[in-house]
C-alpha cells in the first residue's frame, strides 16, 4: 500500500543529468531558476526579526491545533491593514504551504476521488496529491496574448471527475504564468462549484507582489461566503521568511459549512501539532518585516522585468508571456528549437533555466526563469542567451 504511494520512476532525465554534471565540474552556474529569497540577498529575516524568536514563552509548550490565538490575530490584523478583513477565528496555522495542501486533500477528498487543478502551474500538486491518495484532473489556462480561464476545459474536467470532484483549486497569481483571475472569471468558477458541490482552494501567497503597472491588489478569495472556500499563504512569500516554517489557511463559505470546515482543519491540525511555538510567538514581529521585504522585491522585479523587456526590443524574437505578478516569467523563444533543447544549450554555456514543459506550458520553444535572481546575474544570464540566440 505504501509503495503505491511513492513514486515509481525516479532516474534524473537529460536536464537533470546535465545539471548535475555541471555541477559535479565545479561550474560557476548562473542560476536563472533560484527563487529562495534568502539565497538572492533578499532575505526578509534581520538580526531585529531572528532576536523575537528568543521569546522565552518559547520554552513552554501549550499547543493549539488552530494555532495560538496572538498569531492568529496578527495575521488578521495584517490582512485588515491591506483591505482584506479576516477573522482571527477563521485563521488555522500550518508549517507550511505544502502541509496546508496536504491538510486539505485529506480533509475534502477520500483516497481515489479528484480535485481539479489548473495547467499550467506548479508541479508540486502531483506529489502530494499522490502521497494522500487523490486524483488530480487539470483544467486549463489559455494564452492568446493574455492568459485565462479555458470555460470549455473546466467544463471537461468537471464532467470528467469519477464520481465528481471535491474541490478546484486555483493558484493566483498563477506560478508560473504569472496570471490572475478576471472578477468574472471568479464569479464563474463559484458558480461551477456550488453547482458540484465543490469547494475552492485559493493559492494566493504570491498576492503581494502584482507587476507594472498594476496598481490595485489581486481579487482575493478572503471572505468569500457562496462555498467552503479555503485561501492559503504564509511567511515564506509574503516576509521572505521560508526557513521560519509557518503558513496559514483562511476559511471561508456559508456559516455552518465555515464551522465544520474548521473543526475539521483543528483535528486534522491536532494529530501532528508541527507549528512551531517560537515561530508563532514571533509572528507580530516577524510580520511587521513584510512592507520592507516585499518594498525589495518589488524592485528587483521592476528591474528584471526592465531587463527582459530591453532584451526583446534587441532581440524580437524572445517574447515574454503578458502576466500580472509573482516572482516568475516565462518566455517564448524560436521553435527551430524545443524548450528542452534551449535549456540544455544554456546549461552548456552555464545558464541555469527551467525548460516550459516542467510547468506543462503547451507548445514547444517555453522557458521558465525566477525574476528575483540578483540583477547583475539575471544580466549575465540573459547575455548568455543572446549568445544561443546567434549560435
Amino acid at each position: 500500500m505504501l509503495l503505491r504511494r511513492l513514486p515509481t520512476e525516479r532516474a534524473p532525465n537529460a536536464w537533470a543529468r546535465l545539471l548535475e554534471s555541471r555541477r559535479g565540474e565545479g561550474r560557476r552556474l548562473l542560476d536563472l531558476t533560484e527563487s529562495n529569497p534568502t539565497r538572492v540577498g533578499l532575505a526578509g529575516a534581520d538580526a531585529r526579526a531572528l532576536s523575537a524568536l528568543a521569546d522565552p514563552g518559547g520554552a513552554q509548550y501549550d499547543p493549539d491545533p488552530r494555532g495560538l490565538p496572538a498569531a492568529r490575530a496578527a495575521i488578521a490584523r495584517d490582512y485588515g491593514a491591506r483591505g482584506t478583513p479576516v477573522a482571527a477565528g477563521d485563521l488555522v496555522l500550518t508549517a507550511s504551504t505544502s502541509e496546508a495542501y496536504a491538510h486539505l486533500f485529506r480533509m475534502l477528498a477520500a483516497p481515489g476521488e479528484s480535485v481539479l487543478v489548473p495547467t499550467p502551474s506548479y508541479p508540486l500538486f502531483e506529489p502530494l496529491a499522490q502521497l494522500e491518495g487523490v486524483r488530480l484532473v487539470p483544467y486549463r489556462l489559455a494564452y492568446d496574448g493574455v492568459w485565462h480561464l479555458d470555460r470549455g476545459s473546466l467544463e471537461e474536467a468537471i464532467a470528467s471527475a469519477a464520481g465528481g470532484a471535491r474541490a478546484l483549486v486555483v493558484v493566483q497569481p498563477n506560478h508560473p504564468t504569472g496570471s490572475c483571475l478576471t472578477v468574472e472569471e471568479i464569479e464563474l468558477i463559484e458558480t461551477a462549484c456550488a453547482r458540484h458541490g465543490m469547494a475552492i482552494v485559493s493559492d494566493e501567497v504570491f498576492g503581494d507582489f502584482a507587476w507594472p503597472p498594476a496598481t490595485a491588489p489581486l481579487t482575493s478569495f478572503i471572505g468569500r461566503e457562496r462555498v467552503p472556500t479555503f485561501v492559503l499563504s504564509g511567511l515564506s512569500k509574503v516576509c521572505g521568511m521560508p526557513q521560519i516554517k509557518l503558513g496559514w489557511i483562511a476559511v471561508g463559505g456559508p456559516g455552518r459549512e465555515r464551522e465544520q470546515a474548521l473543526k475539521g482543519l483543528e483535528w486534522i491540525a491536532d494529530l501532528f501539532l508541527s507549528v512551531s511555538t517560537p515561530a508563532q510567538l514571533a509572528l507580530p514581529r516577524l510580520l511587521e518585516a513584510r512592507p520592507a521585504f516585499q518594498a525589495r522585491v518589488r524592485e528587483r522585479l521592476d528591474v528584471n522585468l526592465g531587463r527582459l523587456a530591453a532584451l526583446a526590443c534587441r532581440r524580437p524574437e524572445v517574447t515574454r508571456l503578458r502576466g500580472e505578478g509573482g516572482w516568475v516569467a516565462i518566455l517564448r523563444l524560436p521553435a527551430r528549437r524545443s524548450g528542452e533543447e534551449w535549456a540544455l544549450d544554456l546549461l552548456r554555456r552555464d545558464v541555469v533555466v527551467h525548460p516550459g514543459h516542467f510547468y506543462d506550458i503547451p507548445g514547444e520553444a517555453h522557458l521558465v526563469v525566477s525574476l528575483i535572481v540578483e540583477p547583475a546575474r539575471f544580466a549575465e544570464g540573459l547575455e548568455r542567451l543572446e549568445q544561443a540566440l546567434r549560435a
